[in-house]
């Protein structure tokens, strides 16, 4: 699934356990994006965070583990703790990035049930009238 909003683009699996996209992953996705907006006024361009969170609104009481930057912020519902962040990441690229690169089967033993990407959306350079009437 795939929805926008005027910064930023959020695309999501559907969960392996419901068959359905979780209303909870995406709750908890705008709400690291509100963070992220916040924090970045006070922070360097390379500022990121990660961490983990139950969903309690999830009726499978899943708990997801995410990494959020500036511009990319992914979430992983029902990663074990022991999955290291690097290899969720490459998971992620797997499922969400424009590459098609091959990975060994035993990457990761116990995949998410859902994932969560968000990326932010370019912004529309403001144009001058000048630069108007000069195209």
């Amino acid at each position: 699934m795939i929805w926008k909003t005027k910064t930023h683009q959020f695309s999501a699996t559907v969960c392996q356990k419901t068959g359905k996209p979780c209303p909870a992953l995406a709750q908890m996705a705008r709400s690291v994006v509100r963070a992220v907006e916040t924090a970045v006024p006070a922070t360097t361009p390379d500022f990121e965070f990660d961490g983990n969170s139950e969903l309690s609104h999830c009726p499978q009481g899943c708990v997801a583990r995410f990494r959020a930057q500036k511009d990319l912020i992914r979430i992983y519902c029902g990663a074990t703790e022991d999955a290291p962040l690097e290899v969720l990441e490459t998971f992620a690229d797997m499922m969400f990035g424009p590459d098609t690169a091959t990975r060994p089967a035993g990457m990761l033993t116990t995949p998410p049930c859902a994932m969560l990407e968000v990326t932010t959306l370019a912004t529309d350079p403001v144009v001058t009238m000048d630069r108007q009437m000069a195209l």
